[in-house]
């Protein structure tokens, strides 16, 4: 398995983490050769903050020479723990003989075989910008809705807090704020659209069920590694 991580660098901890406790937890995981082997890029892309792209040329560049990087070592598949990353998926597909696992793909196929016709979104201003999430769910015909102006800053604030590593009660509250504005528009469910917003708020923070994507992308990560 390869992991192009570093955006940010606190969401792709979490999301190794989250590997090891799922391997051990759902596959009981015991000894070093039960768990997948892994080649992790954490790499400090330039020119990408969470509200967007300021050289999407130069990203979109770094990021197809670290997925090759990671093919050529030996990846037989790879996974990128970073929602607005797969705004480049077909071209970062493109650049590789081997599978990139979208996280968004995996997330909609969650929704849908849940059965939820309508969620909320929580994602960050570029995701929301390039319409990631409302694009894929429409193709399953799945509504969404979506933050006012207002609440997109909260939103970013609260990613920025935990890029930097300070999230807390007032994160939680913020999110739940609009957690609750979209059960009351008819929501059944929001997604964590930001691989960020896991370390700042959980199912046990919200009104409403919670589709964490980066849990999701381990879960398929595994399942695919273990072939199953």
């Amino acid at each position: 398995m390869g992991v192009l991580g570093g955006m940010g660098a606190a969401a792709s901890a979490d999301f190794y983490t989250r590997v090891v406790s799922i391997a051990q937890k759902t596959y009981h995981a015991e000894e070093d050769d039960d768990f997948p082997a892994m080649w992790i890029y954490n790499l400090p892309v330039t020119g990408f903050n969470e509200t967007g792209f300021l050289d999407p040329e130069s990203v979109k560049s770094q990021m197809i020479a670290a997925i090759q990087n990671l093919a050529k070592a030996g990846s037989d598949f790879i996974v990128i723990p970073c929602n607005t990353a797969h705004h480049f998926y077909k071209e970062m597909q493109a650049s590789v003989q081997v599978p990139i696992l979208s996280i968004l793909e995996v997330t909609a196929k969650a929704v849908k075989d849940a059965g939820f016709s309508k969620v909320g979104l929580l994602n960050s201003q570029s995701t929301k910008q390039f319409h990631l999430y409302e694009d894929i769910f429409a193709k399953n015909n799945i509504g969404t809705l979506s933050t006012t102006d207002a609440e997109q800053q909260q939103v970013t604030q609260v990613i920025g807090h935990v890029i930097s590593g300070t999230q807390g009660a007032n994160e939680i509250e913020s999110l739940n704020n609009i957690a609750k504005r979209y059960a009351q528009a008819g929501a059944q469910a929001v997604i964590l659209g930001c691989t960020e917003l896991p370390l700042a708020f959980s199912e046990k923070d919200c009104s409403l069920p919670l589709f964490d994507t980066t849990g999701l992308l381990a879960e398929a990560a595994l399942k695919y590694s273990y072939n199953i």
